[in-house]
């Protein structure tokens, strides 16, 4: 019966998740607005300016902004670390051109990036990520096949930031054990995922013991001129930055209601 619950648990998390992030939320208000609309007319309006704002380069800007907080990793302090942890960013693909399932462009990016920072920091690297067809064994494919880097240890069981942070810490613990300096009492490791993604990873992380280095890549947001036409021109590229610093913020409210 449990199990049962689990199963069906997640699939309506997901929903009411999506339910509150464009476009689909967008789409709820404008079915709402068009369906009473003596009284509730207004609602799509509300939504065509939502969806209108939130496509301009301006507020998807604003938006990533309030996320990117970290700055590029010190070298000198990313030499320091224990282990270096990449974490996946979604569910592999199947690539008709390629053999074999594939990681998302997210996740390519990720991985581009630790096999440059491993060359300079020389850290031992952990993958974490799972699912149906665990997406740390296709990163770890990846990074030996494309970029010739070796990973120490991969975690195949998680299915989000919460979990990558506690199996990881779990996992490390117990390779690490007894190999702790004296007075080096936490495990220090350098994180590796997109700079909007840094908040609530580095939450997390630390919540379950680690001593987090962020390494923040791919930075959504720039310096732009607000008083440029073009800017205002909306954009589904655009779209995409803002549902994804969405999901950000509203993951991170969740982490503090739930004190997770």
């Amino acid at each position: 019966m449990q199990g049962f619950l689990n199963a069906t648990r997640s699939p309506l998390r997901s929903f009411l998740k999506l339910s509150l992030l464009p476009p689909l939320n967008i789409v709820w208000m404008l079915i709402v607005g068009m369906i009473f609309k003596t009284t509730m007319g207004w609602l799509a309006w509300v939504a065509l300016i939502f969806l209108y704002l939130l496509s301009v380069a301006p507020v998807a800007n604003l938006l990533a902004r309030g996320l990117e907080i970290y700055p590029p990793v010190d070298i000198g302090v990313c030499k320091k670390a224990d282990a270096m942890v990449l974490l996946g960013a979604g569910r592999p693909r199947s690539s008709p051109e390629l053999e074999g399932y594939q990681p998302t462009p997210l996740s390519l990016e990720r991985i581009r990036y630790t096999a440059l920072l491993h060359r300079q920091c020389e850290v031992p690297i952990l993958v974490a990520g799972g699912g149906k067809r665990p997406e740390s064994e296709v990163m770890v494919r990846v990074l030996k096949n494309d970029y010739n880097v070796d990973v120490t240890w991969i975690e195949t069981q998680s299915t989000s930031t919460r979990q990558n942070a506690r199996n990881s810490q779990k996992l490390l613990s117990k390779e690490l054990r007894g190999k702790k300096l004296p007075g080096k009492e936490q495990v220090v490791v350098v994180l590796i995922t997109h700079a909007w993604h840094m908040p609530r990873s580095v939450l997390s992380f630390e919540r379950v013991g680690f001593k987090v280095i962020p390494a923040p890549m791919s930075f959504a947001s720039k310096e732009i001129t607000w008083q440029k036409g073009t800017y205002w021109i909306p954009r589904v590229r655009n779209l995409r930055v803002s549902e994804l610093a969405l999901h950000e913020y509203l993951g991170l409210i969740w982490y503090r209601l739930t004190n997770r």
